[in-house]
């Protein structure tokens, strides 16, 4: 779905000052990206088909916590959600595998959301219906905290990320975002061994859709 109305945030200056904003740099985001792809990539073809995807996904939280949790946020599965939370800013981050991200069309989960994701993010934008002070000394403790995406697609040719905050939403399926990051978009060169014949060469790339309900 291309959103009209969303804000993106694609300039070096422009990435860093939002990143900040959240608590978060370039570099971690472009650190969780690089372990979530690493995982992928080392599923194999004898892997159960949701290999890739699942292990990107379980890297890609645990580099987010192993990042953050030193920097005083905590780990949050309110909702049977895995997110990390930081109460001073009122941030909740998940981390999600997409179909694609930084283009003009909004990320799509890979596996469909179900009604935890749906009640994080409602409630968030109904806190943010009460504006926080801006004054540096007040924090948000007891607050509901605003849920932002890191959203990561990757393959064995590419590998993107950017941080975004998605909008309400009634189905299994980001329905837009408000605001978008753009931090990574990579390409790998062409492999020197890529005509080698390699232990790994029946590396698996399959995604397997989950519908939650």
């Amino acid at each position: 779905m291309t959103n009209a109305k969303h804000e993106v945030f694609s300039t070096p200056s422009e990435v860093k000052s939002a990143l900040e904003s959240l608590g978060l740099t370039a570099e971690l985001v472009k650190n969780v990206a690089k372990a979530a792809a690493a995982a992928r990539a080392d599923s194999l073809a004898v892997d159960p088909c949701s290999a890739p995807g699942t292990l990107a996904y379980i890297y890609g939280v645990r580099s987010v916590r192993l990042e953050l949790l030193p920097k005083g946020w905590r780990v949050s599965r309110a909702g049977n959600v895995e997110s990390t939370v930081n109460d001073e800013l009122g941030i909740q981050l998940c981390f999600q595998n997409v179909d694609r991200a930084c283009g003009a069309r909004d990320p799509e989960a890979i596996s469909g959301k179900g009604s935890g994701s749906r009640k994080l993010i409602l409630d968030g934008h109904q806190a943010e219906l009460f504006p926080k002070p801006k004054t540096a000394s007040v924090k948000t403790f007891g607050s509901t905290p605003t849920v932002w995406v890191i959203c990561v697609s990757s393959d064995s040719k590419n590998v993107q990320a950017e941080v975004s905050c998605p909008e309400i939403f009634e189905g299994e399926q980001f329905e837009g975002f408000s605001k978008r990051i753009f931090v990574m978009d990579e390409s790998f060169g062409p492999d020197p061994d890529a005509g080698k014949k390699r232990d790994d060469d029946d590396r698996a790339d399959y995604e397997v859709r989950v519908t939650k309900k």
